[in-house]
């Protein structure tokens, strides 16, 4: 492609991410209850012990992806360094441990113990999620993996969620909640969400594409929303079965 088509081809699949989140996860109940204050704190915790995996997971995965496409980014420096700067940022901010360090405080500010996080068996739509994306990372082609990875930007939405809501209705600290502040700011900007539109628009350019049938980069930018809405359809649905069979 040429460098104009490449970038309109990224941004008609950046519609098609941001779209599907409009319709599938702004306004899904999780959401729609933990904005009203009505979700209750028992359900913050048993998404927290299933989203921990996911967050120290899928960050590992990503640590591969620079030996998996190593000679792609030897030929193109300005991608490597996007790519250097954010698996560093992932293990090294606010500090050592990076991003999923930060869920051991949110976790006990929930009133999770470490050990429920780190020992906790997934449900099924958190462990096809897991697996889903860290294959992402280390099994795929290039064009497909940045994607499928393009869904990033919606968790910064999905954070400001999180960080407008846990204080105001379930009395969080700012330091408690600085796991969705950071990710907030990273991923609606250029620091995530924009690089993997760069690397994406640069492999287009290089000839990458759609490689494997019914993988369309089309699909990939949709389904990758999409298991996150199976992620919160998990959660939100099973919380409620557990609370009906108590009652």
């Amino acid at each position: 492609m040429t460098p104009q088509e490449a970038k309109e081809k990224v941004a008609a699949l950046r519609h098609i991410v941001l779209d599907t989140y409009e319709k599938e996860i702004r306004n899904h109940p999780f959401f729609t209850e933990l904005r009203a204050g009505t979700l209750p704190m028992e359900a913050l915790r048993f998404w927290i012990k299933n989203w921990y995996a996911f967050a120290l997971e899928v960050n590992t995965g990503m640590a591969t992806v620079y030996h998996q496409f190593v000679g792609f980014f030897k030929r193109h420096p300005e991608c490597e360094d996007l790519i250097a700067q954010k698996i560093g940022e992932e293990f090294t901010t606010p500090a050592l441990g990076g991003h999923a360090r930060m869920l051991l405080r949110l976790g006990k500010a929930l009133g999770v113990e470490p050990h429920e996080m780190i020992e906790a068996e997934l449900i099924p739509e958190a462990r096809g999620l897991v697996d889903f994306f860290v294959r992402s990372w280390i099994d795929i082609p290039v064009a497909e993996c940045f994607a499928i990875h393009l869904e990033e930007e919606i968790f910064g939405h999905i954070s400001r969620d999180f960080r407008n809501s846990l204080p105001k209705h379930y009395g969080l600290t700012a330091e408690d909640i600085k796991y969705f502040r950071v990710h907030e700011e990273a991923d609606l900007s250029e620091e995530h969400g924009g690089t993997n539109q760069v690397i994406l628009k640069k492999a287009l350019e290089d000839g990458y594409g759609n490689e494997r049938a019914g993988w369309t980069l089309e699909y990939c930018s949709r389904i990758a929303v999409q298991m996150m809405t199976n992620f919160y359809d998990g959660i939100y649905r099973r919380y409620k079965e557990s609370e009906r069979r108590k009652a």
